[in-house]
Order: C-alpha cells, then structure tokens, then sequence
C-alpha cells in the first residue's frame, strides 16, 4: 500500500479500505492487478489512462520527447559507461580515416 494511498482512505487495488476481496470474485477472462502494476504496465507501453474519458490513450510527443529528456540526464554511471565506450571506439575510427584521408591528400597534392 503506498502512502497516497492511506492518506485517501484506498486499499492497494485503488479501493476503499476495508474492502473484502475473495479468489472467486475476479472473472477468469479478466485479469485483477493492484494500480501500481497497471501504472507499471502502462508506462513500460508508453500508454497512460485518461481518466476523463476511461480509455488507454497512448503518449503524446511533447510527453514521450520530455520522459527520453529526463532519463537521458539521468543515466547511472554504468549506462553513461555503457554508451560512452562503443561511441568512443566509433569516434577513433572515424577520425582516424578522416586522418588517413587528409595525409593521401597532402602527400598527392
């Protein structure tokens, strides 16, 4: 149970404390998960719930562009590891043709 979830009086599964729940009460071609897995679900997908018209609508740009932002400036340490050494071995490679390139030039001018 998260904490804004005891403040407002709701159980794990977004209702009422105090709520009974039996096995049988969920129907066998639905499937019954706590809110923070739906959340969970739903961002992994790139969808949020619109909660005015009770659909699964997915992202806009302006959002998805916001989140790529904000888990970019926020990598660990062994992410940026991860992405700088691939990118640097490119980068050798890629300069050093551009210097091969430019000594052919020089030396056949």
């Amino acid at each position: 149970m998260t904490p804004e979830n005891e403040s407002s009086g709701l159980d794990m599964f977004g209702n009422p404390v105090g709520t009974e729940y039996r096995e049988d009460i969920c129907p066998p071609d639905l499937m019954c998960i706590p809110r923070e897995t739906w959340d969970t679900i739903l961002e992994e997908n790139q969808l949020a719930w619109d909660s005015v018209n009770n659909v699964v609508a997915p992202k806009g740009d302006a959002q998805a562009v916001a989140e790529f932002t904000w888990h970019i400036l926020f990598l660990t340490p062994w992410e940026l590891a991860y992405i700088a050494l691939p990118m640097s071995v490119l980068a050798f490679y890629g300069l050093s043709i551009y210097a091969i390139f430019k000594w052919l030039q020089k030396r056949f001018k």
